[in-house]
């Protein structure tokens, strides 16, 4: 009786651990925590892919540009994801992603000012990168 009761209190706990499993970057699997200032997502025909920064998210686009329907990136002065279309990108900055050097996302009136600030290349927008490739 008693190992009965073990057995099914440990395949509950089991079953509520997986409901709170954390989600993973779609890219090198880090887990994402979503009010983290670098998330980033991708929007497909199967669903919103997360990812942990914005170099992992602009690697999978890139491995796969016509499955990609909508990116949304958080901007980095704001924190509010926004649309690719409206931010640009800054490589070599001195701002460092949980996961080092990475292209920062800031909003197309300002990518020029942050990147003179912070030591970064000129902006580039995230279809040029998807095109063009990442460092």
């Amino acid at each position: 009786m008693m190992a009965r009761r073990t057995m099914i209190s440990i395949v509950l706990l089991s079953l509520a651990g997986a409901c709170h499993r954390a989600q993973r970057c779609a890219t090198c699997g880090m887990k994402i925590d979503p009010a983290s200032a670098w998330v980033a997502y991708l929007q497909t025909a199967t669903g919103e892919l997360a990812f942990d920064t914005p170099r992992c998210a602009l690697t999978m686009w890139r491995s796969d540009p016509g499955r990609v329907q909508r990116a949304r990136f958080r901007d980095y002065y704001s924190q509010e994801l926004k649309d690719a279309d409206d931010l640009r990108f800054v490589r070599g900055s001195d701002v460092l992603s949980p996961m080092g050097p990475d292209l920062v996302p800031v909003v197309s009136a300002t990518a020029a000012h942050f990147a003179r600030d912070h030591n970064g290349a000129p902006p580039e927008s995230a279809l040029y990168i998807v095109r063009e490739g990442l460092p």
